[in-house]
């Protein structure tokens, strides 16, 4: 929320209250998800796939490029680093 404020010319201040704003129905939706999960566990695995290819989508649809277009040695770096991150995860946590 932050980050884009300031890039338009918001004041720090600003940018720190609509932050926080922006966080307060978190707690709300935090309780009707425990409540939900409790629920609906079944529909566990398919929501955490959802969720998954959402922000992978989102990484190589919109950061990749960028980064890509920026400092391409970076990119490829963390690009590679956080897949073995991933699967060192993976591997540790035994999903």
């Amino acid at each position: 929320m932050a980050i884009p404020l300031a890039a338009a010319g918001a004041s720090g201040q600003r940018q720190f209250w609509m932050a926080v704003a922006s966080s307060i129905p978190q707690p709300v939706g935090a309780v009707i998800a425990y409540l939900l999960v409790q629920q609906i566990s079944a529909l566990l695995p398919i929501s955490f796939g959802f969720a998954a290819g959402a922000m992978l989508a989102l990484t190589v649809i919109e950061i990749l490029p960028d980064g890509w277009r920026g400092d391409r040695r970076q990119t490829a770096l963390g690009f590679i680093g956080s897949v073995i991150g991933m699967i060192a995860l993976s591997l540790a946590l035994g999903v």
